[in-house]
């Protein structure tokens, strides 16, 4: 069994990584986001739960969907949400009241930093990824 830790931080690395890139060039290549992907499904099989990860990842799906559709969030935050819900899962005691308190830290964070960077930034665009991994944090 791989303890709690060490997938809270192969979770966060590729987070680290993902936000760099995205303030530097405000986009994350599919190729980053795949190799997440089968980073997070590969602890999935080790661990188990299936049933409780896709019902989050559907879950993630639709609410990222509505972020996206509106224009809150670009493509790239939006498959890293649906991702990151995997790992959300796995390091959580509570996996539903942890992505519920997720959802609130993200939602507090994601308007602050975006009042900010519209007031003090004038960007019309921000990086967003961000805004996840500190929440992930």
């Amino acid at each position: 069994m791989i303890s709690q830790t060490i997938i809270f931080l192969i979770g966060l690395i590729p987070l680290l990584i993902f936000s760099f890139l995205d303030y530097r060039q405000l986009k994350v290549k599919n190729k980053f986001i795949i190799m997440y992907l089968f980073l997070a499904v590969g602890i999935l099989l080790l661990t188990g739960n299936y049933v409780l990860q896709l019902t989050l990842c559907v879950f993630w799906m639709l609410l990222g969907g509505m972020f996206w559709k509106f224009g809150s969030i670009g493509g790239a935050d939006y498959k890293i949400l649906i991702i990151n819900s995997i790992f959300l899962t796995l390091i959580t005691p509570n996996a539903i009241s942890g992505q519920f308190i997720f959802i609130m830290i993200f939602g507090v964070l994601g308007v602050i930093y975006g009042i900010l960077a519209n007031l003090i930034l004038k960007q019309k665009h921000i990086p967003f990824i961000s805004v996840i991994t500190m929440t992930y944090i």
